[in-house]
């Protein structure tokens, strides 16, 4: 049985434990309730601009060449840390996979330091990028910009965007969301009688990248959403296992010390009996 002052140190450490725990669970409590409301905000506003760019059709986010190379762009979303439970873990694993079925090598760039260690293991070739906490509608904008451009000079084909899909506080789960070319709807607007002026492409152009970095915007909220809903259950969990080790240790810790003091009461009697 460990001794007394093992099983103090012992108690520290999970204690220790249990206050970041408790600290982490607070602060991305916080976070995930900031992201929340922006994406509770922004949800039928989404939903607009998803029928509006499917109205528009592929043609607005038309290219200016022909001469289009045969790889795909793939953006990883990931995390810049671990407490989050399996977040990373499943994520990475499903990136491998969807890594796996591109015949050519893709453009990738990669968000997150635990994404990027992966990818350097893994000997990949890819851009790292620093992931915000909570994005904000600028940082969706210089990376929808810099993603069609890629698109619109035909360096890649089509631009993939590998993260984590929010649900809930306890759902998330890994897909690949095609944000180029954009799926068309059934419905399109009519080029008879409407003028467009200068012509129908560049009339619709500015509307149709606005959708479109709004819905690369809510897949970034979206992935962030996920990490802090992640990393609060993980670390609910951490402090509610700390909790019961810290009760199991300190009935221990009581016995041990009662046994002692017992133990002492004792030998000092059977002293003082003996000498009488």
């Amino acid at each position: 049985m460990a001794t007394l002052q093992v099983l103090r140190k012992r108690f520290k450490s999970i204690q220790a434990t249990a206050d970041m725990a408790s600290a982490l669970k607070t602060a991305s409590s916080v976070k995930y309730a900031r992201i929340s409301r922006v994406l509770s905000n922004i949800d039928a506003y989404s939903r607009v601009c998803d029928k509006t760019l499917a109205m528009f059709g592929n043609a607005v986010l038309s290219r200016k060449t022909k001469d289009v190379k045969p790889r795909s762009c793939m953006v990883l979303f990931s995390n810049d840390r671990g407490f989050c439970g399996g977040f990373n873990g499943e994520l990475l694993r499903f990136f491998e996979e969807t890594y796996r079925e591109e015949t050519e090598p893709p453009l990738l760039m990669v968000f997150g330091q635990k994404g990027q260690a992966f990818c350097k293991n893994k000997g990949l070739d890819f851009e790292g990028l620093p992931l915000m906490e909570i994005p904000l509608y600028q940082d969706a904008e210089t990376l929808t910009a810099r993603l069609f451009g890629l698109y619109e000079s035909g360096e890649a084909d089509r631009v993939k965007i590998v993260c984590q899909r929010f649900y809930n506080m306890m759902r998330q789960t890994p897909v690949v969301e095609t944000v180029l070319p954009h799926q068309t709807g059934e419905e399109s607007l009519p080029d008879e009688d409407i003028l467009y002026l200068p012509d129908r492409e560049t009339a619709l152009r500015t509307p149709a990248m606005y959708c479109l970095t709004n819905s690369i915007y809510r897949i970034m909220l979206g992935h962030c959403a996920g990490i802090q809903a992640a990393t609060t259950i993980a670390m609910r969990s951490a402090c509610d296992n700390a909790e019961k080790s810290l009760e199991e240790l300190e009935v221990l810790i009581n016995r041990i010390r009662q046994s002692e003091v017992t133990n002492s009461v004792i030998e000092t009697s059977s002293y003082l009996m003996s000498e009488n």
